[in-house]
């Protein structure tokens, strides 16, 4: 009985595994559009194909899914491709986890559930297919998560310090993962040197990074991005986030308030429409309680902690995993109401989310793309370089793209100086009231206006 029992789980996820990869293909081969920071990660990737470990160490973009590019370019496929196969493999090793974290909290038939909706979800399934490290970072997440629930001593905390650690690797917010798991394996009555090697797995793993930042800018930080967004937000002189709570903590708490709801709507939305009558069925229906409660606990102190602070509907991506435990109950809890009515109602879910994930949203961010590589390419020709916020136009052409910190035009123009280059592109609501220097000379108005290209000539 408890072999029929275990061969019907593995049917299960594997139905799962296979129904996602057959959307995830789909996705792939409509080929969609490249995210602007997708450049970056394949320049990076190409760094290390170059050697150059310490450029992506301590660069903008966290090292762990350049790295993993850089792995499938060395096998011979292109970094582009290798970008996206990178994700999807992600994305795929995301449903295992998933299931065992769901398996462990809520049961069988709810961890069936949460792989079949997460096999099919719109934002994950996007994910699996971008040249982006939200597939990863989700992935990783729930590995941390697996590995704190199956701890039963310090072995198994070290196996979690560790996957936290990797987690920060993917994205820097994944640093978090180190006090939730000393708080949570506290909650669990891990004895304390259990905690202090969870600790010291984790920062084993993350100390590469963190020193090799400090050598290079003798701060310690866990990411560049701190000085971007601390200027960006206008918190403070500081580029540390320490050291904008220590210089301004009103100003700062001011941010996360209203930077938590901002990101609260951006989970709500990434979650999507269809699961939200699940969601509120299995939160208020019969709430999570104990470690079932875990899931929605961490996604809370990302959003409202680190997230907050810069908060983005693609940084919501990682966290759609983490609702699903809780959808899951409610998708049980619907089916059991519905009665005979449940399985059409689950067909007519599943094709939704189909729809939506395989659906191109954006055409007119994809027909701009291909009038300005377009332009670019007759107009001035091969081996250019291209100051833009977003990467896409320059890396369309073949061109290098010279992304600026800010949308400021000031900035813009400073780097292009340092940098001798002479193609500037923005948007016209990006420099409305900015008087324009003589230097400057509009060459072009693509996308209908929504963009205009500069020549800047010397001073």
């Amino acid at each position: 009985m408890a072999l029929r029992s275990k061969d019907r789980r593995i049917d299960r996820l594997l139905v799962a595994v296979g129904i996602g990869f057959a959307v995830r293909l789909l996705c792939l081969v409509r080929d969609p559009l490249l995210h602007p920071d997708g450049p970056a990660y394949l320049r990076l990737a190409a760094n290390l194909l170059h050697g150059d470990v310490v450029r992506v160490l301590t660069g903008y973009y966290s090292p762990l899914y350049p790295a993993l590019v850089a792995g499938l370019g060395a096998l011979g496929l292109p970094l582009p491709l290798a970008g996206r196969v990178a994700a999807g493999i992600a994305g795929l090793a995301m449903l295992p986890f998933l299931h065992g974290v769901v398996r462990s909290l809520l049961g069988e038939r709810a961890a069936g559930a949460a792989v079949l909706v997460a096999a099919l979800h719109p934002a994950l399934v996007k994910a699996s297919a971008q040249i982006l490290p939200e597939s990863l970072a989700a992935t990783l997440l729930l590995a941390w998560m697996a590995a704190l629930l199956a701890a039963r001593g310090a072995r198994g905390l070290a196996a979690a310090g560790a996957l936290a650690g990797v987690a920060y690797l993917a994205r820097p917010e994944g640093a978090l993962l180190l006090p939730l798991g000393v708080a949570a394996a506290a909650g669990r009555r891990h004895r304390a040197g259990g905690l202090v090697v969870y600790l010291g797995a984790g920062l084993l793993v993350m100390a590469p990074v963190v020193v090799a930042l400090h050598a290079r800018s003798g701060r310690w930080e866990l990411s560049p991005r701190e000085a971007r967004i601390m200027r960006s937000t206008g918190l403070s002189g500081e580029k540390t986030l320490l050291g904008a709570v220590r210089q301004e903590p009103v100003a700062v708490l001011r941010r996360i308030v209203a930077g938590a709801g901002r990101q609260l709507a951006d989970d709500a939305k990434a979650l999507g429409p269809l699961l939200w009558l699940p969601f509120a069925f299995g939160l208020f229906g019969g709430p999570p309680r104990g470690e079932q409660a875990w899931p929605l606990l961490v996604a809370g102190a990302f959003t409202a902690l680190p997230l907050a602070i810069n908060p983005s509907p693609r940084y919501a991506v990682p966290l759609v995993p983490l609702l699903l435990p809780t959808t899951a109950a409610g998708l049980l809890a619907l089916g059991a109401r519905l009665g005979r009515g449940a399985p059409l109602a689950a067909a007519a879910l599943g094709v939704g989310l189909t729809a939506q994930a395989l659906w191109l949203s954006h055409p007119f961010d994809r027909a701009c793309w291909e009038e300005v590589r377009s332009l670019l390419r007759t107009r001035y020709g091969a081996d250019h370089a291209l100051v833009a916020v977003d990467g896409r136009f320059a890396y369309g052409a073949g061109w290098e793209a010279v992304v600026p910190d800010t949308t400021d035009p000031d900035d813009a123009l400073a780097l292009a100086r340092r940098t001798g280059t002479r193609l500037w592109m923005t948007r016209p609501s990006w420099i409305r009231g900015w008087h324009v220097p003589t230097q400057a000379k509009p060459a072009a108005r693509p996308c209908g206006g929504t963009f205009v290209l500069f020549e800047l000539e010397d001073q």
